[in-house]
C-alpha cells in the first residue's frame, strides 16, 4: 500500500458517505449502495457524470479497504490478555481513537 495521508482517507470516506465510524462490512455495504445509485448502466444521471462518480467510488473503496486491511494487531499472549480484559469501549478508543476513519 502506498503511503496515504489522513486527508486522503477522510476524503475517500466522504465519497462513500461515511461520517465518523464504520466497520469493514459497513464500508462494503455503503460502496454497494452508492455504486448501484451511480453505475452508468442504471443511473438516471448524465452518463459522463455517472462514469466519473463510479470511478471515484471505486477508487475511494479501494483506498479504504486497503487502509483497513493493513492495520496491524498484536497476537502476543500478553497483548491479547491485556486487550481482552479491557472495557470494550476503552479498548476501541485506545486502539482507534486517533484514527481518521474510526476516531
Amino acid at each position: 500500500m502506498a503511503a496515504v495521508t489522513a486527508e486522503e482517507v477522510r476524503k475517500a470516506a466522504e465519497v462513500l458517505g461515511i461520517r465518523n465510524r464504520a466497520s469493514l462490512n459497513d464500508i462494503r455495504r455503503r460502496y454497494h449502495e452508492r455504486i448501484k445509485e451511480w453505475h452508468p448502466d442504471v443511473s438516471n444521471n448524465d452518463p459522463a457524470e455517472s462514469h466519473e462518480m463510479t470511478l471515484r467510488l471505486k477508487e475511494a473503496y479501494d483506498l479504504l479497504v486497503d487502509y483497513c486491511m493493513n492495520q496491524t494487531f498484536s497476537f502476543r499472549i500478553e497483548d491479547l490478555a491485556e486487550d481482552l480484559e479491557r472495557n470494550p469501549a476503552r479498548y476501541w478508543m485506545d486502539r482507534f481513537g486517533d484514527d481518521p476513519i474510526w476516531g
